[in-house]
């Protein structure tokens, strides 16, 4: 078994520029577990545990589901939470241009994932996590701080590719590898 999601990612200025806010966000006091700057992507769809038979069909899926999209453009704008201010748990980077293109290119993966067994994405919002809250301390100073850069623009980058990723758990953070790589065209 593997656990595995499908992602977009992003290039590297766009990274730097989430790596600073990063800093920003740790700069709070808030206790948060970071991603990992290598890590932070666009997140189409979290796969859980799926066995490795399972990955060329994930795989097949994937590629009749972009077949005929071409690559775009996205812009990484403002920062957000899961579920809400009153208690987060995720705090993320948004998609605003392009957004509707990432949410199509999703909502088709999802509809052949779906023949696989997989369960449909209820409320898809496309977003890169930048952090995960550990606690609710030094939360009034994380909240003043996430209220501040609701609009902060971090960047444009091109979507070419669609990735599924094998994510292997370590007790430093999850490592990330790439089991299919699926250009847009």
């Amino acid at each position: 078994m593997v656990r595995a999601f499908i992602g977009i990612d992003i290039d590297e200025a766009a990274r730097q520029k989430l790596v600073a806010a990063q800093k920003q966000l740790a700069a709070t006091g808030a206790q948060l577990k970071l991603v990992e700057p290598p890590n932070i992507h666009v997140t189409m769809k979290f796969l859980g545990e799926v066995r490795e038979d399972q990955i060329g069909a994930i795989t097949d899926a994937m590629r009749a589901a972009v077949a005929g999209i071409g690559p775009f453009d996205i812009s990484v704008r403002g920062i957000g939470v899961f579920p809400d201010l009153r208690y987060i748990r995720v705090i993320w980077a948004g998609v605003s241009d392009g957004r509707e293109q990432v949410t199509s290119v999703q909502r088709r993966i999802d509809q052949n994932l779906v023949k696989l067994g997989f369960k449909p994405e209820r409320d898809f919002v496309p977003h890169l996590t930048l952090a995960r809250a550990k606690s609710a301390a030094g939360k009034e100073r994380l909240v003043a701080f996430l209220k501040s850069v609701t609009n902060v623009e971090f960047g444009s980058c091109r979507v070419g590719a669609v990735e599924l990723k094998q994510s292997t758990l370590t007790p430093k953070g999850p490592i990330y590898s790439t089991l299919a790589h699926i250009e847009l065209a």
